[in-house]
Parts: C-alpha cells; structure tokens; sequence
C-alpha cells in the first residue's frame, strides 16, 4: 500500500500551495506532503515534506479528509490534515523537491492549473472545517493492520 499525507494551511483567507517539480506533476499547484517512508509515521512524513517543499515549519491540527484507492495494481491511502505555519518565511526557489511555495485565495486557486482533485479537496474543507485530532488519528492508525504495511 502506498501511503500518502498532506496538509491544508490557511492564513488570512489564503492557501499555502507548493508547485510541483515532478516529471508527472512539473507546474501543477498542490497542497504541501507526499509520500510516507517506511516507518515513518504519516503525520512526521508531511511535516517532512511541507519543510522540504514550502521551506516552513507546520504545527498540525488534525484530520479533514482520507481518501482510499482501492485499484487493481496498487491501493493508496491519502491522509489530508490541517495546519498552521510556525513561521512566515516560505520557499521562493525551485529545486527538486518544489518550485516554490505561494498564498492564494480560493478564487485564484481555481484558475490555477492544478493537481487532480485538488478544487474538490478545498471545496470539502471549506463546507465542513471539522477535524479530527492527528494525535488521536495516530493512534487508531498505527492500532490497524496498516502498520504493517509502512
């Protein structure tokens, strides 16, 4: 199983995004994260990925959306938490793990190009803004079967 988590941060009305340096992604926006390593933890792995990607630190707040892929080659399990930036600084230069981070409203973030589903995802968040504490979220995860897998 591939496991993947990434992070909603919003601040004043705005959404941190990262554009991608990927091959499959160059260009696109999308919300800091990415994959889980083995053994890592998926809250430690989008902590990871928001310093490397946006070039800040993120304090986690919980769990608004998991989405399950269940295909015939491979299942994934993406695991979308909400955030807040420790600091204020954030990554302006490309290198291979992003292009650069930037803030966007909701309206600009729907005339950008973006990743797949990324306009359903902040449509979700924006109609429900519950979460579900990540620490509690962690201890129902690694208490699954799903622990083997990582």
């Amino acid at each position: 199983m591939i496991i993947k988590s990434f992070v909603l941060i919003e601040k004043d009305s705005k959404y941190l995004l990262i554009q991608e340096a990927s091959n499959k992604w160059r260009g696109k926006w999308f919300l800091p994260g990415g994959r889980v390593k083995k053994g890592e933890a998926p809250d430690d792995a989008v902590t990871r990925e928001t310093l490397e990607e946006a070039g800040c630190r993120v304090k986690l707040e919980g769990i608004f959306y998991i989405k399950c892929y269940d295909g015939f080659f491979s299942n994934k399990l993406h695991i979308f938490y909400t955030g807040t930036i420790e600091d204020n600084s954030i990554k302006t230069f490309e290198d291979k793990h992003s292009m650069g981070a930037r803030w966007f409203t909701y309206d600009e973030v729907r005339s950008l190009p973006v990743r797949q589903k990324m306009i359903k995802i902040l449509e979700r968040h924006r109609k429900y803004k519950g979460t579900m504490s990540a620490k509690n979220f962690k201890m129902i995860f690694f208490r699954s079967p799903i622990k083997k897998l990582i």
